[in-house]
């Protein structure tokens, strides 16, 4: 008999010990199938106004999703060939020789990583036709999907697979090389001895945890902090990544400690045995638990912040943009052409339009310290309105007026953009304002985070008295802006469309209806990528606790044979390995939601937007999932240990 022979008997002969490992590596090539196939996906690169910004967006989390998906390949292929060394320590013991066991097993994982790779592709292609109609639902496009296979994203696929195929193919034949006999046959015979938790390592576990958690809360008021910001939070977050080790190294050694000196709670049998097994593999379990939290962590904050974001897109595009259209007028002919325009269009009724004016002078505002280019839309200019005006117009927006102002006295307008709503630095300073025959000082007594105008064409605003104002305007630059509020801005694209074709093309003009659908697509893109990411590392978390259990299960097994002989039946047995598994499952998810909360909690607080309602939708989605995977361990333990 060759020794292909014995290859192709062992697959037909041990598919279901197989099938696990072949479903891992199908997932993994259909997931990364299905990616790259949107990324040359010609339909969504022609509805983008921006297909530079998408295809570096698709580049950029490919290449984190092959990364992470060899690491999980890796960690499959691990856990498949332990579960084979007393296999292979058979053949080396009828005198089978190294090599060629290697080249046994070499061809084993080769042929099922090709059968994998087909297999992906076949059901990563109706997956992609699926996420593409996802995808463009959550871009706001109104596009009919077509079915296409990339040529591109077959052959990329299959490049990057062989290589990761082979890699792991000679993982498995030097495996003869790294073990002795005896410890073939012994692997799964292993186990870890007990060990007695550290205080001092349990008590720094909490400093870590709590000193990085009250960092992170208090960070952006902290002036220090924020100096250093990147430095500052690569320490905070290796600070959680620490504490969160030693939390499983020796803290919850503690707290199990505490529930077997409860004698009524300890001494229960199913309590007994639960306890004694996750002691004895704390020390272990440490680093899975530990890695498991963060994945679980970085998946809530990717996803919760994506949907955030996303979920409040529409009322941070109103408060940025809050008319639906807005010029500079340049001549009474297109004005006119323009209103007939907008009030003739029956689908969009007019709910206020104004025409006002402001001046536009040379300004020297360098006592200023906070105003960074991004803050005012013309260079060594500033823009001043009167009060009146003002007033006028922020009782439109429903928003608080100014009482009265002094000759000399200013208010400072930024626009209203994430992390300037507590920006109060720039008052008591003073702007001297450039007049061609007059000078004039004015002091800022206050600042307002608000868009007066759409934010992508504010200027930097100063509001001023009106007399002063009228004194101004007799020498210098005027210009008039006409703005209008509309009903259904979000849905005006043609209208908005028709005014663009009237406007001479150096006009100064912006519209709701296309900074909105830049912002949605913009925030589903992004939501599509972190949801899309979320869904594999979620998938590799599980599958990485599964294949630990699945294990440890298989270790167990003689263990739990001699309680069925002395008369627990099988129900009581799955009973302890709930409890077992529910504990290994329950804790990293507990840490990882307590990191992301903090971590969210933080960002909105820095950005001023409510976190609160789509963080919870994703918490609470993803606890769901994350639990599929704990019934389905269970289920697949119970199995191996009642055989």
């Amino acid at each position: 008999m060759t020794l292909y022979n014995i290859v192709f008997k062992n697959i037909k002969h041990n598919f279901s010990q197989y099938i696990l490992y072949i479903a891992s590596m199908t997932f993994s090539v259909m997931i990364y199938f299905t990616f790259v196939s949107l990324q040359y996906n010609d339909q969504i690169t022609a509805a983008l106004p921006e297909s530079e910004k998408f295809e570096s967006a698709f580049l950029g989390s490919s290449f984190v999703l092959l990364l992470f998906v060899a690491i999980f390949i890796s960690y499959s292929n691990s856990f498949f060939m332990k579960r084979r060394k007393k296999e292979i320590g058979l053949y080396s013991l009828f005198g089978v020789s190294r090599k060629k066991i290697g080249k046994m097993l070499f061809c084993e994982n080769f042929i099922m990583g090709i059968l994998s790779l087909l297999i992906g592709i076949l059901v990563g292609e109706l997956f992609s036709v699926f996420f593409t109609m996802i995808l463009i639902k959550l871009m706001g496009f109104s596009i009919v999907v077509k079915f296409s296979l990339s040529t591109y994203a077959v052959l990329q696929t299959v490049i990057l697979f062989l290589i990761i195929n082979s890699l792991t193919s000679l993982q498995g034949y030097f495996i003869m090389y790294r073990f002795k006999l005896i410890e073939l046959f012994h692997a799964e015979r292993k186990g870890e001895k007990p060990f007695k938790p550290s205080f001092i390592i349990a008590i720094l576990a909490l400093m870590l945890i709590g000193i990085s958690y009250w960092l992170l809360l208090n960070a952006y008021e902290s002036k220090s902090w924020n100096e250093h910001f990147g430095r500052n939070l690569l320490i905070t977050l290796v600070m959680i990544v620490a504490g969160s080790y030693f939390l499983f190294h020796s803290l919850s050694g503690f707290f199990l400690k505490m529930l077997q000196n409860n004698k009524r709670f300890y001494y229960k049998w199913s309590n007994l045995l639960t306890m004694t097994q996750l002691t004895n593999r704390l020390k272990t379990n440490a680093v899975m638990l530990t890695m498991i939290s963060v994945l679980n962590a970085v998946t809530l904050i990717a996803y919760g912040f994506a949907f955030s974001m996303y979920y409040n897109s529409l009322a941070t595009i109103k408060d940025f943009t809050p008319y639906s259209y807005q010029y500079t007028v340049t001549g009474t002919e297109v004005d006119d052409r323009i209103n007939r325009i907008i009030i003739n269009n029956q689908e969009h009724p007019v709910l206020f339009s104004k025409k006002w004016d402001y001046l536009l002078m040379k300004a020297d505002a360098t006592n200023l310290p906070k105003l960074p280019g991004s803050y005012y839309y013309f260079d060594e200019k500033v823009a001043l309105i009167p009060l009146k005006t003002y007033n006028q117009l922020v009782e439109e927006l429903n928003k608080p007026k100014i009482a009265s102002l002094k000759a000399t006295e200013a208010v400072s307008i930024v626009k209203n953009f994430i992390g300037s709503q507590n920006d109060n630095e720039n008052v008591n300073k003073r702007i001297l304002l450039t007049s061609p025959t007059d000078d004039q000082s004015v002091k800022v007594v206050d600042t307002k985070s608000l868009s007066l105008l759409n934010g992508d064409v504010q200027p930097f605003l100063i509001v001023i008295q009106d007399q002063l104002y009228e004194k101004l305007a007799k020498e210098n630059e005027r210009k008039t802006v006409q703005v209008f509020k509309i009903k259904q801005e979000e849905t005006s694209t043609e209208l908005t469309n028709k005014i663009k074709d009237v406007l001479p093309a150096e006009t100064e003009f912006s519209s709701f209806s296309a900074n909105y659908e830049e912002i949605q697509s913009t925030y589903g893109l992004v939501i599509f990528i972190s949801g899309f990411l979320g869904l594999v590392f979620l998938a590799a978390t599980g599958s990485i606790i599964y294949f630990k259990m699945l294990t440890e299960a298989t270790e167990d097994r003689t263990r739990y044979l001699v309680l069925r002989k002395i008369g627990i039946n099988k129900r009581e047995v799955r009973k302890v390995i709930s409890k077992q598994f529910s504990i290994v499952f329950i804790l990293p998810l507990i840490l990882g939601i307590a990191h992301s909360s903090i971590i969210l909690t933080a960002l909105s607080k820095i950005m001023d937007i409510n976190f609160l309602i789509p963080v919870m939708i994703c918490t609470g989605t993803y606890t769901l999932l994350y639990g599929s995977y704990y019934v389905f361990t269970v289920i697949s333990g119970s199995k191996i240990v009642n055989q």
